[in-house]
């Protein structure tokens, strides 16, 4: 799932999705802000609450 929302960012964007950034944080975090970035049609902002989410997005507690 996170190798197709980064494939998704960069071709709605044009670049890659800053991942180094998020290095020790878990997987599902990372996913859902691609996911948030993709529905809403914006690039990532350190600054910008995630709105959307993956409910059952890998290794989130359910």
């Amino acid at each position: 799932m996170l190798e197709l929302l980064l494939f998704q960012y960069k071709e709605n964007f044009g670049e890659d999705f800053p991942l180094a950034e998020f290095e020790g944080r878990q997987e599902y975090e990372v996913i859902n802000i691609l996911y948030d970035c993709i529905m809403n049609n914006v690039r990532y902002d350190p600054n910008r609450k995630v709105e959307n989410r993956i409910m059952d997005a890998p290794g989130m507690n359910k």
